[in-house]
């Protein structure tokens, strides 16, 4: 289509409203593959931070209409192409020589994957997909050492309702009306750290180890040179360096650009103008 959702969607059927968002995300979904153009899996990653800014906005549209099945549709379609969309970012990046970042875009499309299904029973189709990225992190990456951090909160607050999750209706992971419920921790300390095998997130890993030349990356095998003062001393207890907590919990709505960062320019001046 020609025009652009946001000029249009006034013109269209619910049905034909619906064709858009399948037919963009269909067509994203021909480029997930390593031997397709970057440039190309770019266009497409802008595609979709386009189709996912119409989902959010017919997403809050609706909502004044009560219609909670519709609104949660369109939350299905903002986790979906969120999911496509960083999996698309991922090829990218490992053609970049970015595997630690590569990493992070699989786990946000698995994320996705599993947010849309739980979104929508239109969605039940993702768990499929899901699948497809569980293996692609088997053959793409080798075997990660997964931390989890344990916390200790003052209290356990609902992000629908805002009251105590204990006393509220409110269900963790289900959604309502265009949102998932969240537990909310209040004034969380630590209580411990350690090394699982199911994480309750898979960016929380051991990132590298300390070895007598500098810190060994675990996806690349590369290592960093120890800063001045840092020292290696045979013999002694494993270093290593590891990302303990993460706090962002839709990694898969971040913007292409925000993703890409500084390889963001470059990457877009390659493309055919027009």
């Amino acid at each position: 289509m020609n025009v652009p959702m946001a000029e249009q969607s006034v013109k269209m059927t619910f049905e034909q409203i619906v064709n858009f968002f399948n037919n963009g995300i269909k067509e994203a979904e021909n480029f997930l593959c390593l031997a397709r153009s970057s440039q190309l899996q770019l266009e497409q990653c802008l595609a979709l931070d386009h189709l996912l800014y119409n989902a959010t906005r017919i997403k809050f549209e609706e909502i004044p209409h009560g219609e909670e099945d519709v609104v949660n549709l369109f939350l299905g379609y903002e986790c979906a192409i969120g999911s496509v969309r960083s999996e698309l970012m991922m090829w990218i990046l490992l053609k970049l020589d970015m595997p630690n970042e590569a990493w992070d875009q699989l786990v946000a499309a698995q994320m996705g994957c599993l947010d849309a299904s739980r979104a929508h029973m239109l969605f039940a189709h993702c768990e499929q997909r899901m699948r497809v990225l569980e293996q692609l992190e088997d053959k793409i990456f080798p075997p990660q050492v997964f931390i989890s951090a344990g916390f200790v909160s003052a209290r356990l607050d609902c992000s629908i309702c805002g009251e105590r999750y204990s006393q509220c209706e409110h269900l963790r992971g289900k959604p309502y009306m265009g949102q998932f419920c969240e537990v909310i921790h209040r004034n969380p300390r630590g209580d411990h750290v350690a090394i699982v095998e199911v994480p309750e997130d898979k960016r929380c890993r051991v990132v590298s180890v300390k070895t007598k030349d500098g810190y060994r990356d675990k996806l690349s095998l590369e290592t960093t040179p120890y800063n001045e003062g840092e020292l290696f001393t045979e013999g002694d207890l494993l270093e290593a360096k590891v990302h303990l907590l993460v706090l962002d919990r839709y990694p898969y709505l971040i913007s292409t650009e925000k993703i890409l960062g500084t390889m963001f320019p470059a990457l877009k001046s390659k493309q055919k103008p027009g």
